[in-house]
C-alpha cells in the first residue's frame, strides 16, 4: 500500500513538473540533440535576513528542476520508477556535472521568499553517458537491433576464436557476452547467433577473424541487424604479481559499430582492463569481462547518440487537444500511456484549462498514425473519443467508463 502511494506521488509530481513549467512560461528550446535550453524558476528561503544565501539556494533549486525536467523528457517513465533511488544520488548530488551554462535572467523578493528566473543549458549527452555507466536503461524506443563479429584470444588460445568459425562450437566470447548485457541493458535489441541459419553468406566467412567492414555489413544485412560491432579482444599477462602465486591479467578490446543500410562506422571504442587471479584461465576470463563492460557502455552511449540524432531527423511535432480532463489522474494515465507509444519522442503539457489541456507531442510519423496507436490502448478507468484529425493535430475526449 505504502509503495503504490509513494509510486502514485511520483507519478503525480513529474506530471505537475512539466505542467509547472509550461504555466509559468518555462519553454524547453532545443539547440542541438546534445544540449537543450531550459528556463525555470528557482525559490530559496530568506533566513534571518540573508539575501545573499536565499539567492545562491533559489539559484541552485532552479539548476536541479532544469536537470529534472531535461531527464522526464527522454528518460521512460519505468525506468524513472524502478531506479528513482540512483537517480536521486546522480542527478541531486551532481547536477553541476550536466548543466553547461546559465544565466540569471531576473530576481524578486516577495516577503521571505527570493525567487529568479534561470536560463539553463543541460547537457543530454553528459546525463546520457552518467546513467548509461549506471546501468539504466535511457531509450526504450527506436533502438537498432544489434549482431556482434567479435574475435576473442584468451591467454590459452593459440588463435582467436569467433561464432562465425568452420565448426561453429564456439559461440559467444566473455567479451561479447559483458558487451552484451550492457547493451541490454540500455534497451537494444541483440541478436543470438544461435537462432542464425547458416548460408552461403556466412559459409564465404568461415575462416576470416578479422572480418571488413563490407563482409560484416553484407552478413548483418542478411541477418537482419541494423547495426553490426566488429572486432577482437585479447587477454595477456600483466606485469603486476603479488608473491607467488597472484598475477595480474590485461585486456584489451578494439571494436566498431556499423551501420548495414549504409555501410557507415558511427561508433568507435579502444578499452583496456585489468584482473587479478591465481588462475591463468581465470584471470584471462575476468580481464576479457572486465574489459567488454567498458566497451559496451562506450558503445552504447555514441550509438544511442547517433540514433537519437537520426531520429530527431524525421520528428513531426504534434498537438493533441484533450478535453474532459477534470479528473486529473486521468490525464496523468493518459500522458503516460502516450509517452510510451512507440515512436513518440517527446510529449510536453503546454496549457492548461478547467477542463481541457493540450498537449505538444514529437511523433515519428503523422496525426493518423498517432490516433490509430492510441485506439489500442487500454486505459482502464477511462476510455478515448480521437473526434478530430487533421494533419497537425488531434482533438481527444477522456470518456469516464
Amino acid at each position: 500500500m505504502y509503495f503504490s502511494s509513494l509510486i502514485k506521488r511520483l507519478l503525480f509530481t513529474v506530471f505537475i513538473l512539466a505542467v509547472a513549467a509550461n504555466l509559468s512560461g518555462i519553454v524547453n528550446a532545443e539547440e542541438d540533440v546534445s544540449g537543450k535550453i531550459i528556463e525555470v524558476i528557482g525559490t530559496g528561503t530568506i533566513h534571518g535576513g540573508n539575501v545573499a544565501e536565499a539567492r545562491d539556494q533559489a539559484i541552485k533549486n532552479s539548476l536541479v528542476s532544469a536537470v529534472e525536467l531535461a531527464v522526464a523528457d527522454f528518460l521512460p517513465l519505468e525506468s524513472m520508477i524502478q531506479n528513482f533511488k540512483i537517480l536521486t544520488e546522480i542527478l541531486y548530488d551532481n547536477t553541476s556535472e550536466f548543466v553547461e551554462y546559465y544565466k540569471v535572467l531576473t530576481e524578486s523578493v516577495s516577503k521571505n521568499k527570493y525567487r529568479v528566473l534561470v536560463q539553463a543549458t543541460v547537457s543530454i549527452d553528459a546525463i546520457e553517458e552518467k546513467l548509461i555507466s549506471a546501468d539504466i536503461k535511457v531509450y526504450k524506443k527506436n533502438l537498432p537491433k544489434i549482431l556482434f563479429f567479435i574475435a576473442e584470444q584468451n591467454f590459452d588460445d593459440i588463435l582467436p576464436r569467433y561464432w562465425w568459425s568452420e565448426d561453429l562450437t564456439f559461440v559467444k566470447g566473455y567479451t561479447e557476452i559483458a558487451m552484451t548485457e550492457k547493451m541490454l541493458r540500455n534497451g537494444f535489441s541483440v541478436i543470438d547467433q544461435k537462432s542464425l541459419v547458416i548460408n552461403e553468406e556466412s559459409e564465404a566467412l568461415k575462416y576470416k577473424a578479422d572480418l571488413s567492414n563490407q563482409d560484416a555489413v553484407s552478413l548483418g544485412a542478411v541477418l537482419q541487424a541494423d547495426v553490426v560491432i566488429v572486432g577482437n579482444s585479447k587477454a595477456d599477462i600483466a606485469p603486476n604479481t603479488m608473491g607467488e602465486n597472484i598475477k595480474s591479467f590485461k585486456g584489451t578490446v578494439f571494436a566498431r559499430a556499423l551501420r548495414t543500410d549504409t555501410g557507415e562506422e558511427i561508433a568507435s571504442t579502444n578499452q583496456s582492463a585489468v584482473s587479478v587471479n591465481k588462475d591463468d584461465i581465470a584471470g584471462g576470463r575476468d580481464a576479457l569481462s572486465n574489459v567488454g563492460y567498458l566497451a559496451g557502455s562506450d558503445l552504447a552511449s555514441q550509438i544511442i547518440r547517433e540514433w537519437h540524432k537520426e531520429v530527431k531527423k524525421s520528428v513531426t511535432t504534434l498537438v493533441i487537444i484533450v478535453e474532459g480532463t477534470r479528473a486529473l489522474s486521468n490525464l496523468v494515465v493518459f500522458r503516460a500511456e502516450l509517452n510510451e507509444i512507440p515512436g513518440v519522442d517527446s510529449v510536453q503539457t503546454s496549457e492548461m484549462k478547467a477542463d481541457e489541456a493540450t498537449i505538444i507531442v514529437n511523433f515519428q510519423g503523422n496525426a493518423k498514425e498517432l490516433a490509430d496507436a492510441l485506439m489500442l490502448k487500454n486505459f482502464e478507468s477511462f476510455g478515448i473519443n480521437i473526434y478530430e484529425i487533421s494533419q497537425s493535430h488531434l482533438r481527444v475526449r477522456l470518456v469516464s467508463s
